[in-house]
């Protein structure tokens, strides 16, 4: 025990965050705190009022408390439930039962620029609580995420070791070419890069602001939705010592069924193919190479938290410490993070308080991972590794396809990043203005990130060259500034809260990177460029501004009729001189029914409250100097002065080029019945989405075929669900279940193009189609297997096994116009169920994901491989003997199907995503040795999945921006997770 107490002195000297002045005490009080049921309130706060003197309950409810005299008064307190003061005279035991104060009307919600009552938010703001996210212990933010509300659709995009292969989208996709992704506001300051790059322990709430009416008041760039990620906070009272420590094993699974050895070079034999010597050897030897199995391991993830937090009445702080080591289930894929944060709030005078967040964050990423592409394309009689054990540079002879998918695990690489991120403000209650105040808030964030790889003669790579390298060196800066005049006060009935703000933020970014080949050796890796015979060196900077001005109104009268008016002014760099600022301007209207007379008093209506709104956001969806003429080099032979350096146009610039648009309207409907027991949301939006930016389509003569331009249009509905119950609840047992659904439809329409008459048509090319969503299927219609060889067909001749298309327009031929729209690549619904039971000190939680409506097309099923010379799927292929009607007979992709039709599937899934179970050992135990809360967790993710999908995950459906396909991502992994949480 001294060498712990020691301990947590010294951590209190290196951060000297705070002092406290101890006062003699001599008397002890003990009690209880419980809810109206009975249950009790764990967490709960005891303060001695006046003072700073406190304590939390523990799992019981039960606290201790050491006073000086009797004449005190103790402040009960918890978050949702009607603060009590008792006087505690000459009791030594005082127990105390707190009322609900109504659905947490009265809980603080995170708005933008400040905070509001929860029963004064007019516009659709959903929150997530500190408890929701630890409820589900995962590295990544986003898989914490998934399914917790409706209208937010986070999709698993791959399996790293990083967590990061995520898309966030809320309320759909309004863009057609640029960014659908939202805003992520990070303790007031925007936040780029990787959400992998946060600590989840050290969230403190989340807000979703998913309307115009609540992300308008970031103008510009709210178009898609704002999320409000705001750290922990230290608390007035003794310091805390929190630690937790979890371990997880992630094991691959749903990996498809590839050809074996035998299958592969019979397939090859039937379809009249000449084999290579391996292939034979191979075969006659009876070899057959899993080469995903090779590729793969069970990841393992160990993850480290430390906190510290308190505080007196002038200074609170919180400090945090994490270590996370990450192994993907890749060969190779690793990531290490390691993050220090400091939270201090101190008030400097009576009307002054300032207040820093701070982080460090240290990010490796050495290492090559395996190439699971490769290893699901290998041919299965290759040879992975040489007699010593080594791998083989080339796993066949076939000269192309040859490479073995091990070889990134023989590159030499470093990949460290690190960041500073610095927040802080000074918050300024003006005195003798009663609810004036100034604050300003600025943030600090500098990134780095130096790559760097060699390939040596060890790797076919490098023996061909000689050596190769890349060194690549990334920086990142922003700053932010903001001026925040904020005026809150009551009349009487009126209620008040004006914000003003004038804000500056600047963004620059600089790469310089190095390629070389041809090195005497590889004993200096990657620290020998000046020694290559051939250097590429190459350099990249990008600056971009903000300037923004905004205004907002929130009026509420008598607590029943909310106003909330909006209006922002933005200017941003990368547009057009002639468009350099935008206004949206917003509005919304709030009706809490429940203040009303003739609901007053209602034992079986709790809360409700209509919202309506409308209003404009933005979408500043360009790169730097998008707008600015842009000229290409271009090397050029002249025959008496060699080598010289030529330019030509590659784009044209546009001074009116601006924001995109969206106009939208909200009307929801916030609802608690049964003492809350049932409680919950519906709204329903339609939004339009105007001066798309899009390439346009212009004559080579210019120099490019293409300008970006705003042109075009889209439109979108939907309609969300969210409902929270209590089903059962007594001293010992509580059920809760919270299920949420949600539907949106965008549709195009128009992309700029019109016909003779003047009517929108659509861009084929680009295959955006008016009425349908921006993403879709469109192809040839699979119309079965012909079971003969027959002429006369729309495709001509044809033979047993071949693919039919359907003639959709009837002409009796096949051709580009029979092609059609294949379903939709964005879901009709998304929906999250899930049931939490609690029995004394057990807790069990599951959680059920569905996505329903998605079609897409599965290149498992492709019959393009002509020569097959990667592996493949192992489909029934159509044969005289089994004349199915699903897949085509064993021949060339030219013959059986000419047009390369592609084979689309139904991506709909229900997945039982996570089962949680918690032990909290009893408060009674812990006192003994002096700790406050000592729990148990285990984590299961990924236990079950049903769909009809044939490949690696429903999930992995679309492909990256790059055009990589994720369906030969890393596998999906159910995961094993156990963990500690204990506080001093």
């Amino acid at each position: 025990m001294k060498k712990k107490q020691l301990l947590i002195k010294l951590t209190f000297l290196l951060f000297i965050l705070f002092s406290f002045s101890s006062n003699a005490q001599n008397k002890s009080l003990s009690g209880k705190v419980t809810d109206e049921e009975g249950k009790p309130l764990s967490g709960a706060s005891v303060l001695v009022k006046g003072t700073n003197i406190g304590t939390m309950t523990d799992f019981d409810g039960g606290y201790t408390l050491h006073v000086s005299d009797q004449s005190i008064v103790l402040v009960f307190s918890y978050l949702g439930m009607e603060e009590l003061e008792i006087a505690i005279g000459s009791n030594t035991t005082i127990n105390a039962t707190l009322k609900s104060s109504g659905i947490d009307l009265d809980e603080v919600v995170v708005v933008g620029y400040g905070t509001q009552k929860k029963s004064d938010v007019t516009g659709s703001v959903v929150t997530v609580s500190t408890e929701v996210l630890e409820s589900r212990p995962r590295t990544s933010l986003e898989q914490m995420l998934q399914g917790t509300m409706a209208g937010m659709n986070i999709t698993i995009n791959g399996s790293n070791a990083e967590g990061s292969s995520n898309t966030m989208l809320i309320r759909g996709q309004n863009s057609i070419s640029a960014s659908n992704g939202p805003l992520i506001i990070f303790d007031g300051v925007p936040f780029s890069g990787n959400l992998s790059e946060i600590n989840p322990k050290d969230v403190g709430r989340l807000e979703v602001l998913k309307d115009a009416s609540a992300s308008a008041i970031y103008g510009s760039r709210g178009a898609n939705g704002v999320v409000l990620i705001t750290s922990k906070k230290g608390k007035e009272g003794q310091m805390k010592v929190n630690y937790s420590i979890a371990t997880t094993f992630n094991t691959p699974v749903n990996i498809p069924s590839l050809m074996d050895g035998e299958t592969f070079y019979e397939t090859k034999l039937d379809r009249g193919l000449t084999t290579s010597l391996v292939e034979d050897e191979g075969y006659a030897a009876g070899r057959n190479t899993d080469w995903v199995d090779i590729a793969t391991r069970t990841g393992k993830t160990l993850q480290h938290d430390l906190s510290f937090l308190g505080g007196s009445e002038k200074t609170k702080y919180y400090v945090s410490l994490s270590y996370l080591n990450s192994e993907g289930t890749a060969l190779g894929d690793e990531f290490k993070r390691s993050t220090l944060r400091i939270n201090l709030d101190h008030k400097l005078l009576p009307w002054m308080t300032f207040n820093t967040s701070s982080r460090y964050g240290h990010y490796d990423r050495s290492g090559n991972n395996a190439s699971f592409s490769g290893a699901f394309s290998m041919n299965p009689l290759g040879v992975p590794f040489n007699e010593d054990g080594s791998q083989t540079l080339e796993t066949w002879d076939d000269g192309v396809y040859v490479t073995n998918p091990l070889a990134g695990l023989l590159y030499n690489n470093s990949d460290i990043a690190r960041r500073f991120t610095s927040n802080n403000s000074i918050l300024i209650d003006v005195p003798f203005i009663k609810g004036l105040s100034y604050k300003l808030n600025t943030g600090y964030d500098y990134r780095s990130r130096l790559k760097k790889t060699y390939r040596g003669r060890n790797t076919r790579t490098g023996l061909s060259v000689g050596g190769s390298l890349d060194l690549e060196n990334e920086y990142d800066e922003d700053w932010l500034v903001e001026n925040i005049i904020s005026y809150k006060n009551t009349f009487g009935k009126h209620n008040i809260f004006l914000t003003g703000l004038y804000s500056a933020q600047s963004e620059w970014s600089e790469d310089h990177d190095v390629s070389a080949e041809g090195f005497p050796n590889d004993v200096r890796t990657y620290y020998q460029a000046s020694s290559a015979n051939l250097i590429e060196p190459s350099t990249s900077y990008t600056k971009r501004t903000h300037l923004s001005q905004m205004i907002r109104t929130n009026y509420a009268y008598d607590s029943r009729y909310l106003v909330t008016l909006t209006m922002r002014r933005d200017g941003y760099s990368a547009f057009g001189t002639d468009s350099k600022f935008g206004v949206f301007p917003s509005a919304a209207l709030g009706w809490n029914m429940t203040n009303e007379e003739f609901l007053k008093g209602s034992d079986n209506i709790n809360n409700l409250k209509l919202r309506l709104s409308y209003g404009e956001t933005g979408n500043e969806a360009v790169s730097a100097y998008s707008t600015l003429p842009v000229l290409t080099s271009v090397d050029y032979v002249d025959g008496d002065d060699g080598t010289l350096f030529g330019f030509h146009p590659s784009s044209l610039g546009d001074p009116t080029l601006g924001w995109e648009t969206t106009t939208s309207f909200n009307a929801g409907l916030d609802f608690g019945f049964f003492s809350n027991k049932v409680r919950g949301l519906i709204d329903v939006y339609s939004s339009k989405t105007t001066d798309l930016l899009l390439k346009k389509s212009i004559s080579n003569v210019n120099g490019t075929s293409s300008i970006t331009q705003n042109i075009g249009e889209t439109s979108n509905t939907g309609i969300e669900f969210q409902i929270s119950t209590v089903n059962l609840r007594n001293e010992n047992f509580k059920w809760t279940t919270d299920f949420n659904i949600a539907h949106y439809n965008t549709k195009i329409v128009n992309v700029g193009l019109t016909d003779n008459d003047g009517k929108y048509i659509d861009d084929i090319d680009n295959e955006w189609f008016i009425g349908e969503p921006v993403n879709v299927n469109y192809d040839y219609v699979f119309d079965g297997i012909y079971q003969e060889a027959t002429t006369d067909t729309p495709q001509g001749d044809v033979e047993a096994g071949d693919i039919r298309y359907l003639d959709a327009d009837g002409d009796g031929e096949i051709t580009p116009d029979d092609k059609q729209v294949i379903g939709r690549q964005i879901p009709d619904f998304i929906a999250g169920l899930t049931n939490t039971f609690e029995y004394k000190n057990w807790t069990l939680s599951f959680f059920l994901n569905m996505v329903s409506g998605i079609t897409y097309s599965n290149e498992l099923l492709y019959t393009n491989d002509i020569d097959l010379r990667e592996n493949r799927y192992n489909v029934p292929f159509w044969t005289p003997e089994n004349q199915s009607n699903s897949y085509p007979r064993n021949d060339r992709h030219a013959n059986v199907n000419p047009r390369s039709m592609k084979f689309y599937r139904s991506t709909d899934f229900i997945r039982l995503q996570d089962i949680t179970i918690n032990y909290q050992f009893p408060s009674e135990t812990l006192k003994k040795f002096k700790i406050e809360n000592l729990e148990l967790f285990a984590n299961i993710k990924n236990l079950y999945t049903n769909t009809d999908w044939i490949g690696l995950d429903p999930e992995f459906y679309a492909p990256t921006s790059g055009g990589v396909s994720r369906q030969t991502a890393a596998p999906q992994t159910t995961s094993f997770l156990l963990g500690l949480k204990v506080s001093l």
